[in-house]
């Protein structure tokens, strides 16, 4: 009988610790680093909240390995042409098209109204940013000219676009936009308790959801 009970406490403990031992915390699946030719970052997932949009946004998608290495291909073969003009990028400020291997990325997914999938592609330079604050949130920056910059590609149409090179001055990084609450309507009747919508007042239980 003895025997039988430490066996059992046994199979429960082990039980216990697989259980442990598989379970992951959300922000670990939401987040996943990649590495290919030439290139290293971080992939967000869909439901990662983002403070921007691209042109005629229809939703969001998680990029594969396989969606970033082509996003990546494309990048690195039109860049040069794409970044012709050279803004932000004089001085001690890098050419970005030539030091492509310096940067960390972060990959947002997102689809357009043609079900097109549209990678936005985050680039930093800055050795004092540790990988753990990368793999953290998506950084938006200001200053540091051609050190910081994002781009866009369409992995439907093949095109690469959007170039946005960070202006000249010390780098900044923005804290996250507060997102707008609800307003609170107040009732003639104290006794009752506020109802919240979006605008205006609720008349109605199904005016309570929130598109």
């Amino acid at each position: 009988m003895k025997r039988l009970f430490l066996t059992l406490i046994t199979i429960v403990f082990a039980s216990m610790a697989m259980a442990q031992e598989f379970v992951e915390p959300v922000e670990k699946w939401k987040v996943a680093e990649v590495w290919g030719n030439n290139f290293h970052g971080w992939s967000f997932h869909q439901d990662w909240e983002v403070d921007f949009t691209v042109e005629n946004q229809d939703g969001r998608f998680t990029p594969t390995d396989a969606e970033i290495a082509d996003a990546e291909r494309l990048i690195q073969k039109k860049i040069d042409k794409v970044n012709s003009e050279h803004y932000n990028q004089q001085g001690m400020c890098p050419i970005i098209d030539e030091h492509m291997h310096k940067y960390r990325r972060q990959y947002v997914g997102f689809t357009n109204d043609r079900g097109d999938h549209v990678v936005w592609v985050n680039f930093l330079w800055d050795d004092n940013l540790s990988d753990e604050k990368l793999a953290s949130d998506v950084l938006l920056t200001k200053g540091g000219c051609g050190h910081f910059w994002h781009i866009k590609c369409n992995l439907a149409t093949r095109k690469v676009y959007g170039l946005e090179v960070n202006d000249d001055g010390d780098i900044q990084y923005l804290p996250r936009l507060a997102k707008p609450k609800p307003r609170i309507s107040s009732s003639k009747n104290r006794n009752k308790n506020p109802k919240v919508r979006k605008t205006g007042i609720i008349h109605s239980p199904e005016e309570k959801v929130f598109n």
